[in-house]
């Protein structure tokens, strides 16, 4: 059934005279069949969740091969391409991202909206290379886009959103030899920048409210589903290991909405894609 409604929607685009796959999800169009089924629906929520609580539409694509669209482009001008195309994100953000894997390719690439700016493309090659690439390398194709799809969420776009900058970024020359003048001058310049390093790694770990440890853990439960006619419910659970201490605070999943084109979901709001984001291979 997956593969006739792929087949429908190359017809579609090819009588539209556009190079690029049409989506029936905002949230996931796995169209390779890579995700069992329940994966699909947990990451679905995950990524509906997400927009509900930042704004921000996430959106996975999966497909066989480039080739079938359009083989004259390269995988970034393709990405782009169908990041722009379907206009997802914000409007004014432009802080949307899509995920593409290309399985019989053997090529990947998340695709971030305008509003990230180039220092973000490295910490979105980070993600490629550390969480997604290893599974895909053994063909465990579900277990790299969960790991990988919660990187993206929890390394670029939450801390984004958050107003922090990127964690990894690109040193120009100015600040090379400012660098190198600190390692001349003495190891103090070299001591103060790894305290800062230390000290926002740090920050990352939620500290428990009762006991005022590092790392308090965070765990995501789906009570109830969003529909066409009710909005979802979620638990999220808080529980500290050096303490007692446990809280749950619920979470509302907005209802499902179906757009004008019939895909699931409210349909994207317009954002577009700078061209930036981060490519991979396996």
């Amino acid at each position: 059934m997956r593969l006739f409604c792929l087949i429908f929607l190359m017809w579609q685009t090819a009588a539209a005279a556009q190079n690029y796959p049409l989506y029936d999800s905002i949230a996931v169009n796995d169209y390779a069949d890579l995700l069992p089924p329940q994966d699909e629906a947990d990451l679905t929520q995950r990524l509906l969740a997400l927009k509900a609580e930042t704004g921000v539409e996430m959106t996975l694509l999966t497909l066989g091969a480039q080739a079938a669209f359009a083989p004259e482009q390269s995988l970034e001008e393709f990405v782009t391409g169908v990041f722009d195309t379907w206009g997802i994100g914000d409007p004014e953000l432009n802080d949307g991202v899509l995920v593409l894997v290309l399985r019989t390719d053997r090529a990947m690439r998340i695709e971030l909206g305008a509003g990230y700016g180039r220092d973000w493309d490295l910490a979105a090659q980070r993600v490629v290379d550390q969480r997604f690439l290893p599974f895909f390398r053994e063909d465990k194709y579900a277990e790299g886009i969960a790991e990988g799809m919660d990187a993206v969420i929890e390394d670029i776009v939450l801390p984004f959103k958050g107003g922090k900058a990127s964690p990894v970024r690109a040193i120009n020359g100015q600040e090379f030899l400012a660098i190198l003048g600190g390692v001349i001058a003495g190891s103090i310049a070299i001591l103060v920048v790894i305290v800062r390093v230390f000290k926002t790694m740090v920050r990352r770990f939620r500290k428990c409210p009762q006991c005022g440890q590092g790392g308090l853990n965070k765990t995501r439960i789906v009570t109830s589903s969003a529909s066409t006619v009710a909005d979802g419910r979620g638990i999220n659970r808080f529980h500290c290991n050096f303490c007692d201490y446990s809280a749950d605070r619920a979470f509302t999943i907005s209802k499902v909405q179906t757009s004008s084109n019939g895909s699931s979901g409210s349909g994207f709001s317009g954002g577009r894609s700078g061209g930036g984001g981060a490519s991979g291979r396996w």
